[in-house]
């Protein structure tokens, strides 16, 4: 009995270990949620492996350690590109590639940036904000531990007849149309296309490029996702907390309550009182002041406030002559009631 149990155990276990690997396993993991807003957090990404080199998501929420240093980088002279800087073996075959196609295309392609270590990226953000300051800062460069400069595949792609890609007119240039069209060819993705801010998190950067490899590459053009949005969706397993309230609004709106009730030096109490009364109407004899003759007393004027009726005198006579009239009448309907008393029973 008990070898069969352990036997349905063991299959049980293999079948789970069938259906989940797709959705637990690096290469067919689904996202922990939807999508975070752009929010700026540091929290390790998963997966960050070196060999999930062409899945591994950073941005302004997810990092990669501060020692995170590829063991592979070589530099960018293999590739036969003109620039400097290294990266990761694993990209110079297509960026070899990709090289002689833009300049068989008189679109011809250098290096401004590769890889940046962790100290490197901290110096370029914070140049940055000397800038820009912070908040703008952080719109167009990446934190220290969050570059994918970092990871060793990312490139910052020029001209190789000159110029700096950050003047604005790369997007537009020979080499730029041509990386946009037809980069993703050769295994690299533009990670902050024009226009998705909202879902990348960073300005349009026409000449930022991340190497993926050819597979995901083409995968990501098919499905018209951003390189966040598609490496989210189908690999990152990270899970993001919920971002918590934004503290900065409250205490916008609970400051004007609080500083409406302070006086103010022009508004109540005044910081001098009136001015008294002029000397002529202190001493003006008001209507109560005055001793009324005593001839005018049970008579009163024909401007009292007491409604209209008769006076004192007319409403005592007319209250008596009401209570003789009442006993008046009483007694003759006693008188009555004798006399019909004795009628009826005589």
């Amino acid at each position: 009995m008990l070898p069969r149990l352990a036997a349905a155990a063991a299959g049980l276990a293999l079948l789970a270990i069938l259906v989940l690997s797709p959705v637990l396993g690096p290469a067919g993991a689904r996202a922990m949620g939807p999508l975070p807003d752009c929010r700026y957090d540091d929290i390790l990404t998963t997966p960050r492996g070196y060999g999930d080199w062409s899945i591994t998501l950073v941005d302004t929420i997810l990092r990669v350690p501060r020692g995170y240093v590829p063991p592979d980088l070589v530099s960018t002279k293999q590739a036969g590109i003109e620039g400097g800087g290294k990266v990761r073996a694993v990209m110079i075959d297509d960026l070899r590639a990709m090289t002689e196609a833009a300049a068989l295309a008189d679109a011809g392609i250098a290096v401004q940036s590769a890889y940046r270590s962790y100290e490197a990226q901290k110096s370029v953000f914070d140049s940055w904000v000397a800038a820009l300051g912070y908040r703008r800062a952080l719109e167009v460069s990446a934190r220290p531990g969050h570059s994918e400069h970092q990871l060793g595949l990312a490139l910052d792609v020029r001209s190789a007849s000159g110029g700096l890609p950050f003047t604005g007119t790369f997007g537009t240039s020979p080499a730029g149309k041509w990386m946009k069209a037809n980069a993703w060819k050769y295994g690299f993705v533009m990670s902050y296309p024009r226009r998705s801010m909202d879902v990348t998190c960073y300005d349009f950067e026409p000449w930022h490029f991340r190497y993926v490899g050819r597979d995901v590459a083409a995968a990501v053009r098919a499905s018209g996702l951003t390189l966040r949005e598609y490496l989210w969706a189908n690999y990152t397993t990270t899970i993001v907390p919920p971002a918590p309230p934004k503290p900065t609004r409250a205490p916008a709106k609970t400051a004007a309550p609080t500083a409406t009730p302070k006086p103010s030096p022009t508004t109540t109490p005044p910081p001098t009182p009136p001015p008294p009364p002029p000397p002529t109407a202190a001493p003006a004899p008001s209507p109560t002041a005055t001793p009324v003759p005593p001839s005018a007393e049970p008579t009163p004027g024909p401007t009292a406030t007491a409604p209209p009726g008769p006076s004192g005198d007319v409403a005592g006579v007319a209250s008596v002559v009401a209570a003789g009239a009442v006993g008046v009448m009483g007694i003759l309907a006693l008188g009555a009631w004798v006399l019909l008393r004795r009628g009826r029973h005589g």
